[in-house]
């Protein structure tokens, strides 16, 4: 977030990058509850909600519901802030503040051409984030520091006062620095022109150079060194663009020939432990944004399978984290709530381990405010009030939270770290459903009516769950201050009033122990069925789970499907190893376990695992023929994508067919040097008569189209030519 003070008391934001792209819906605004005018009442409409209790996603991670401070916020450090930052369950907070961070001197407390409020040095905000009990997440200095500034950091806090930090951050939205032609981050290393000239802070031009995402990664590599001399254990992260948002694959022959994720990735190799990315989606109305948090699955995915392709790692053993979060669509009030519980829950499901929101307080906004569904909006992208004025309307009190404070306090009563996400699925895209299996075994379910004017009748189905009793029902309404509590004698079902959020806490009722959750699976033995096999094989194995009040008789192995719906139980081993065959080359499968002891009592899921079937070649099989893939370039609703075709056989292939099936929501508009047929999800690619041959030994062809999306643009998993699969890089 890039932000220049107007004045001590408030700052603005200036930017808004990311535009994801969501389905677009039409919503009447209505009136709502708690504290605004009173709608006819409305009959409740049905919707099935299914939880599979078995069906694992994931624990909650420690210092996973984050915070963004900044050092140009006078009230960062008032006396309520540790009990607010507390009361609403945010366990991490990040310093010193977005662009801020790439000229801020954290042993001067100043900063290059900004302001410093008083009582926001390191030492402060730390006194605030010990009372709070939030981890903190830290950015150094990359546009006008040094690796040394850095080191001396790390050295202080975590080697001379103990502090423990883990996440470090090199340096804020890095691609802003006029690599691209936009230009809000201060970066020292710029020059004026491809020739030379430095830049002065303050005042650079539209376009950049030799700072572009080379200059970057060695950088970071450098900073990686130093740091991690003076604390070994840390994570030490770089910035990369988010995928499907601005500037991602875009590319510019001077300053950057290749994608900055791809340039990065490829330059830190197996040093790559941490990524950053931010997340902005926007929208173009509440709907829109409201959905938006159904494309962070792609984005992940794409983020993994880029560590994997250009980092050559593991991406499991890799951090993402994503330190700036908000939407820019009715900021202050309930759809943005709505918009915050649910994108937390999503990215936490689909593996993130820290989201920090943009901002702590931020001040309103320059453009008229508006009042949604009866509550004034602000355009104010802080949490907490901080009182000012704009357009002839003052905001409340400082430090009074506004509704995406509630969004993100109803997640603790959700959930805590360590406790199980499990999958949990509505019949109504307007009803978003959230579930976790508590520590103690009983499940809690987050409930969301997106709809502003019907009210809805959750009818709940629990596999591998047994409700005991009835339910404890917190619930955040429209225009209300505070979270309320009930109780109902129902755990079947729960109606859930326009525009809110209901938590309902159920009790598993065992009058026994049940067993432990076994160790998480992981994968050996995995293979490809070699050249001209398109079916792999793997084995899972785990460590034993404890027993509960009676003996373990065995386990269930679950697979997950995709984005977390739905569960199937795929073998029931009495030990602790399971063989998996008939697995698709190239495709990406989940699995959990969950232990049945002999009374059939079941434990919590274990963590899951994730893998991808290798292609043969990667797993020694040897394949004839490799494929590379790569999206070039992407814009609102498309992107570009180019394929080359090696034939790594001792023979030229003669006449080739190129098949492989795009994930959900591409489509091939056009393309070239090859004749283009869709089916479905399934594309083949026939040579044209002027490339029909691929010379053996290396030879290659290449290929590529434009294609539409309806999300960010991923990869295919699995590529054949000639129905022989094919190996990637």
């Amino acid at each position: 977030m890039s932000l220049t003070p107007a004045a001590p008391s408030t700052t603005r934001a200036s930017k808004r990058r990311f535009r994801a792209l969501g389905l677009s819906a039409v919503l009447t605004v209505a009136a709502a509850l708690t504290g605004v005018a009173a709608a006819p009442a409305r009959a409740a409409t049905a919707v099935g909600i299914t939880v599979n209790a078995g069906s694992g996603l994931g624990t909650i991670p420690s210092g996973a519901i984050g915070l963004n401070t900044a050092v140009y916020d006078g009230n960062m450090n008032d006396a309520a802030a540790p009990g607010l930052i507390k009361a609403a369950g945010i366990n991490a907070l990040r310093y010193p503040g977005g662009s801020y961070s790439d000229i801020y001197n954290w042993q001067t407390n100043t900063t290059q051409g900004g302001y410093v409020a008083p009582n926001t040095a390191f030492s402060n905000f730390m006194g605030t984030a010990q009372a709070a009990g939030a981890s903190p997440v830290i950015t150094v200095n990359w546009g006008t520091g040094t690796p040394a500034l850095a080191a001396a950091w790390v050295q202080s806090a975590n080697v001379t006062n103990h502090d423990n930090i883990q996440y470090w951050e090199v340096g804020n939205e890095v691609y802003g620095n006029g690599t691209y032609g936009a230009n809000w981050e201060a970066d020292s290393h710029c020059t004026t022109s491809a020739s030379g000239g430095p830049v002065t802070i303050g005042s650079e031009p539209s376009q950049t150079y030799n700072c572009g995402p080379g200059t970057y990664a060695n950088g970071v590599l450098s900073y990686m060194s130093a740091m991690k001399a003076a604390s070994p254990n840390i994570h030490v992260c770089a910035v990369l663009t988010t995928p499907g948002g601005w500037p991602d694959n875009v590319t510019n022959a001077t300053t950057s020939p290749q994608s900055w994720n791809q340039t990065v990735l490829t330059a830190l190799g197996s040093k790559t432990d941490c990524v950053i990315v931010h997340y902005y989606p926007g929208g173009s109305d509440a709907a829109a944004m409201m959905n938006d948090p159904s494309q962070i699955s792609g984005i992940v995915s794409t983020l993994k399978s880029e560590i994997s392709q250009y980092a050559k790692v593991d991406p499991t053993g890799v951090k993402i984290i994503t330190t700036e979060a908000n939407s820019d669509v009715d900021m202050d009030t309930q759809p943005n709530a709505l918009f915050a519980a649910d994108m937390y829950m999503t990215w936490m499901e689909n593996g993130i381990s820290n989201i920090d929101w943009w901002d702590q307080h931020n001040g309103p906004g320059t453009n008229p405010p508006s009042v949604v569904q009866g509550v004034q909006d602000y355009g104010d992208y802080g949490l907490l009030s901080s009182g000012g004025s704009s357009a002839g309307v003052t905001e409340p009190a400082v430090d009074t939270p506004f509704a995406p404070y509630y969004g993100i306090e109803m997640l603790s009563r959700l959930g805590a770290p360590g406790d199980a996400m499990v999958a949990a699925n509505s019949g109504n895209p307007l009803v978003k459903v959230h579930a976790v299996r508590r520590a103690n075994g009983n499940l809690d379910l987050l409930v969301e009516n997106e709809d502003p004017n019907n009210p809805y009748t959750a009818n709940l189905t629990y596999n591998g769950f047994t409700p005991s009793g009835g339910a404890t029902v917190q619930t955040y309404a429209n225009g209300a201050t505070s979270i309320t509590s009930t109780t109902q004698s129902s755990a079947s079902s729960v109606t859930v009033a326009p525009y809110s959020l209901t938590v309902l806490q159920l009790s598993g009722g065992a009058a026994t122990t049940p067993p432990g959750p076994p160790g998480q699976p992981t994968v050996s033995n995995l293979s490809s069925a070699g050249s001209g096999g398109n079916t792999g094989s793997a084995t899972l194995g785990w460590p034993a789970a404890t027993a509960g009040t009676y003996p373990i008789a065995g386990y269930q192995v679950l697979r997950t499907g995709s984005g977390g719906t739905g569960s199937t139980v795929v073998g029931s081993p009495t030990g602790t190893a399971f063989n998996l065959t008939g697995l698709t080359v190239g495709s990406s499968y989940t699995y959990d376990v969950v232990a049945v002891d002999t009374k059939g009592g079941t434990s919590l899921p274990s963590q899951p695992v994730t893998f991808t079937v290798p292609p043969p070649g990667s797993t020694g099989g040897g394949s004839g023929c490799a494929v590379h893939y790569a999206v070039t370039n992407s814009w609102p609703g498309g992107f570009g994508s180019s394929v080359t075709i090696t034939d790594n056989g001792s023979s030229a292939i003669s006449g080739w067919n190129l098949t492989f099936t795009l994930p959900s929501g591409e489509a091939v508009q056009s393309g070239w040097n090859g004749t283009f047929s869709q089916s479905g999800q399934n594309v083949s690619v026939a040579n044209l008569s002027w490339n029909s041959t691929i010379a053996a030994n290396g030879g290659s062809v290449g290929i590529g189209f434009n294609g539409t999306t309806t999300g960010p643009a991923t990869a295919p998993a699995a590529f054949a030519v000639n129905g022989t699969a094919c190996s990637t890089d």
